[in-house]
């Protein structure tokens, strides 16, 4: 099996999963593959769909524990995560993004990440316009660092992307945070680091993973010349309460920082 591609589902319809789907079938080009979809307790179940790996979960766990069910039944040792948002087209994506895999064995790589909304679908147009390659973590936010969002502890340990690139004609290099809802890994590296065990639902995923791949010992990428178009809703599916973040923020802290506490009195 040359690539495992897991995609997390909860709610977003029959009609806009066989997309995604169809839109990986038609523009892969790597043989053997496979397709996990977890089915994240939906209200309604995802039914069967032919070909497709379907799993679901017996209550909502979130994205993380999506990925997480995955890579644990993923056949290949070459794991692509994908949101169920994301579309592609033929530019050799699956070749690369395993090149990319074998390349790097220790590090979380994401794509290029071309800006789609439902009014504007055309990643060929859109990749002139809006294209992000990856984050930074801000973990105190304050209105100088980003003075677009209100300060509240939502700001905190939170991704914020990487100033756009010029030239994408470049081979992948090291990033703080993966962003952007496609990304390759080594499954060996994806267990090693434990996935994303203690997550709970939506929110603060990408720092955790990359945080969690730079301390282990590895690192994160971007692979500029990977491009893939991302779906940006007004809302999403993943409905996450406030508890639910501020938990996940607190988990984080704890976990990965020596002088958590400083970072705790500030939430």
């Amino acid at each position: 099996m040359k690539l495992s591609i897991i995609i997390p589902y909860h709610d977003e319809g029959l009609e806009f999963i066989s997309t995604t789907i169809n839109s990986i079938k038609n523009t892969i080009d790597v043989e053997p593959y496979e397709i996990f979809v977890i089915d994240d307790f939906s209200k309604k179940p995802l039914e069967k769909i032919h070909g497709i790996n379907i799993i679901r979960h017996k209550e909502n766990l979130g994205v993380g524990a999506a990925f997480d069910t995955g890579a644990k039944l993923a056949r290949s040792e070459n794991l692509f995560l994908i949101g169920s948002d994301i579309r592609f087209e033929k530019n050799n994506w699956a070749s690369q993004i395993v090149q990319e895999i074998e390349n790097y064995p220790k590090a979380f790589t994401c794509t290029s990440c071309v800006a789609l909304t439902a009014e504007k679908m055309n990643i060929s147009e859109r990749r002139l316009i809006n294209v992000a390659n990856g984050a930074t973590i801000l973990i105190f936010h304050d209105k100088k660092s980003n003075p677009k969002k209100e300060e509240s502890f939502r700001g905190i340990i939170e991704a914020q992307w990487l100033p756009h690139l010029k030239n994408r004609d470049v081979d992948s290099y090291e990033i703080p945070c993966i962003l952007g809802a496609a990304y390759g890994v080594k499954k060996e590296w994806y267990k090693y680091v434990d996935g994303w065990t203690g997550h709970k639902k939506w929110g603060t995923l990408e720092p955790y993973i990359s945080m969690k791949s730079w301390f282990f010992g590895g690192s994160c990428r971007t692979a500029p010349r990977i491009e893939t178009g991302h779906i940006f809703k007004p809302q999403g599916t993943h409905g996450t309460s406030q508890e639910t973040l501020l938990y996940n923020k607190m988990m984080i802290a704890t976990l990965l920082f020596d002088d958590y506490d400083r970072i705790i009195s500030f939430l």
